[in-house]
């Protein structure tokens, strides 16, 4: 029997409703079965961080694609996401890449038509876990505050020898044409979710809305996020109502998302308390 394609996805418990879509989109493309895990879940109440301040992560879910050789059990392919992602292809595509010459890792390096590589190298990666016996995370924060290499060297996979790149279709970055795989909304001022406009916002709803007619992506996660406060004060009424477009918000609702958008980048966009490192 085939072995599924592991694909782990660095998120927290705010994150849910972003995980559920994620999750359905990897799903609904697939060709051979998948296992999709939330890294949070897996690896609960947390995992060791450094203890300089100068080594802290920029969000919560930072560290845990280091997790991911570790998830594993340091054995064959593992694909690593982050949460705030669409796809929008067959993700055995990306998990049958080759990787030449004893790659360890490989990333998007290629800047495509959005204009941006190198600072979300690792945002996406396709990992051979039994050559990534290093990446275990209490080591990773030991060598951090012992000053081996630094959080931009880490995150840009520098420490790491043996990369490969992968196409920049499976990392778009707040980009779409026709050939994209995987659609990342980077810029967290902008999601979907967090604020109204972003010029793919419906790749993102029409997942989360044919999600939910499956029953892939629950309810009980759209009423968590909006109960919370995890997304815009507007997103319940275009939930409720199907909407993708958010220019067709109410302007009675503008003012409140305002509001929550100023309060997000006060909180560097984290919605969860915690020591994290200024952006």
């Amino acid at each position: 029997m085939t072995e599924p394609i592991r694909v782990f996805v660095g998120a927290v418990h705010s994150h849910r409703l972003m995980f559920e879509v994620l999750r359905w989109s990897i799903k609904r493309h697939a060709s051979r079965p998948v296992e999709v895990r939330s890294i949070g879940e897996l690896t609960a109440p947390g995992l060791p961080v450094p203890k300089k301040p100068e080594n802290r992560p920029v969000t919560p879910f930072s560290f845990q694609r280091f997790a991911v050789p570790m998830l594993a059990g340091w054995r064959g392919r593992a694909i690593y996401c982050d949460s705030d992602q669409v796809v929008l292809r067959d993700i055995a595509a990306l998990n049958d890449l080759p990787m030449h010459f004893g790659a360890r890792i490989m990333r998007r390096t290629e800047k495509g038509p959005d204009g941006r590589t190198g600072s979300h190298a690792s945002s996406v990666m396709l990992l051979r876990c039994d050559k990534l016996q290093a990446w275990e995370p209490q080591r990773i924060a030991d060598d951090l505050d012992a000053g081996r290499y630094d959080y931009h060297q880490l995150m840009k996979l520098k420490t790491v020898w043996l990369k490969g790149s992968m196409p920049r279709h499976w990392n778009a970055l707040d980009h779409h044409e026709p050939a994209t795989c995987l659609v990342h909304y980077t810029r967290r001022s902008t999601q979907p979710w967090i604020a109204r406009g972003h010029p793919h916002e419906g790749l993102w709803f029409e997942a989360l809305y044919s999600g939910l007619a499956a029953g892939e992506v629950s309810q009980d996660a759209v009423d968590f996020a909006v109960a919370n406060r995890f997304v815009r004060p507007s997103f319940g009424w275009q939930a409720e109502r199907r909407e993708s477009d958010s220019n067709k918000v109410p302007a009675e609702l503008h003012a409140a998302d305002a509001a929550f958008l100023e309060h997000c980048s006060k909180h560097q966009f984290n919605n969860l308390d915690g020591d994290y490192r200024p952006t």
